[in-house]
Parts: C-alpha cells; structure tokens; sequence
C-alpha cells in the first residue's frame, strides 16, 4: 500500500506545483490614444511605444495644424530620439503653423534644439523667425514636413504642354495645385498667370496667385503679372496688392 499513497502525494504535489505557476499574460500595446492626456505631460517618451507615439502626433497635426501641444510633445519626442531629421522636421512644421506668430516660443524651441541641428538647419529656422516661414516658401529642404507644400524642383513631375497663353487646360486651377504638390513653383505660377490673364474675373485663381506671390515676397514676379493685366486691358480689384 505504500508505494500507492506514495505514488497518490507525488501526484497531487505535481498538480500543485502546476497550479502554482503564474499564467503568461500577452498584453498589447496600448494604442496612445488611449493613454495620452490632453492637459498631461509634454514629455511623452514613456506614454506608449515610440512609432505609435510618432503616428499619433503627425496625424493631430495633420488633422489640425495650430495643435501646439501636438506640435510640442512630437518636438520633445525628437528630441530624446536624436535624429537630426526628424528634429528639424517637427520644428519646421511648428513655424509653417505659427508663421509669424508666436515668436518667443519658436526661438525657446529652436535654443532647445540647436545642438542637435545641422548647420544648414538651424540656420534655415532662425532666418525664418522674425517674418516666419509659410507652408508655399520656397526652400532648400523641408525635410519630411507635413505642412510644407512641397520642394522647388527644376525636374518636371508633372507634365502640362501650353504652347499657346489662350490653350489652358480644363481646369487650370487643379493643375496648378498639382504642381504645388510636387513642389514645381514656377510652373505652378505660369500656369495661374496664364489663367489669370485668360479669365480676369476668375477670383480663386487670382487670389490663389496672390496669396503665393505674397508668401514667397515674390515682389518682381508680382509687379511683372500686373503689368501684363494692364497691357491686355484687364482691370484689377482695389485687394490685388501686396
């Protein structure tokens, strides 16, 4: 009998330590939307994972660009991930929103942030800070900006044959928008001249080309379209001015 109460303890000892042992627990990730407070901390670098943090900023900046808090955090974020790039980057888009405003705050950032710029970076920012810098100002690099409109570019993405001023596309306007999304200025700025001198009265175009000629300060551009107007006969609205 007594190898079977034997055999009955080992048994039950077995079972126990089974029991005894935790259960492994897989647990997600959490998503930061669901841990990130709106009036909590700038710093975020423990919130969530670094990726998900990155995506969650970009998206509330995208979805609304006077964000500063968004702006803010995304910017200490880069900050701890010691990447140049990206650095630049997340202040870029902070000045693209602020455009002149919010001058103390920008200059705060970039003292913050100047010993992990670039040269060329950091002075790219700080000549912006006084006039600001806009989401149309033509720039050397813009690094992988949300709000930057795009990068000046001399290789022609889009392709738009105008062999004669009157022949204009369907819809002028959309092409030119198209240009600006890969960055090719100057055909975007033909194109809306040429509109603008075939259809006077349209008012989005014109006023689309006025706002570029006013954030880029492009004076003799602008100067040279009126001229244009003047000689063909077109008069100009008392708001086309810079």
């Amino acid at each position: 009998m007594v190898p079977l109460i034997s055999h009955a303890m080992k048994t039950t000892t077995a079972q126990q330590s089974h029991n005894d042992v935790a259960p492994i627990s897989i647990i997600p990730s959490t998503h930061p939307v669901f841990v990130v407070q709106e009036g909590g901390s700038l710093d975020l670098h423990e919130a969530a994972e670094a990726d998900q943090l990155v995506s969650y900023l970009c998206h509330g900046i995208t979805r609304n660009p006077l964000a500063l808090r968004m702006h803010t955090r995304l910017i200490f974020l880069r900050l701890k991930q010691k990447d140049s790039t990206a650095l630049f980057t997340a202040l870029l888009d902070l000045f693209i929103a602020l455009e002149d405003k919010g001058l103390s705050l920008r200059r705060h950032l970039l003292c913050l942030c100047s010993s992990q710029l670039q040269p060329h970076q950091h002075k790219l920012l700080a000549d912006g800070l006084e006039e600001g810098l806009h989401s149309y100002t033509p720039l050397p690099d813009t690094g992988l900006s949300l709000l930057h409109k795009g990068v000046e570019s001399d290789i022609p993405l889009v392709n738009t044959l105008l062999p004669h001023p009157e022949r204009l596309p369907a819809d002028p306007f959309s092409e030119a928008m198209a240009y600006l999304e890969y960055g090719q200025l100057d055909q975007a700025l033909d194109l809306l001249e040429a509109a603008m001198r075939a259809d006077p009265a349209n008012t989005i175009i014109r006023d689309e080309l006025l706002s570029i000629y006013k954030k880029g300060d492009m004076k003799e551009r602008y100067e040279k379209q009126t001229q244009a107007m003047r000689q063909a006969g077109h008069s100009l609205p008392s708001d086309w001015c810079l």
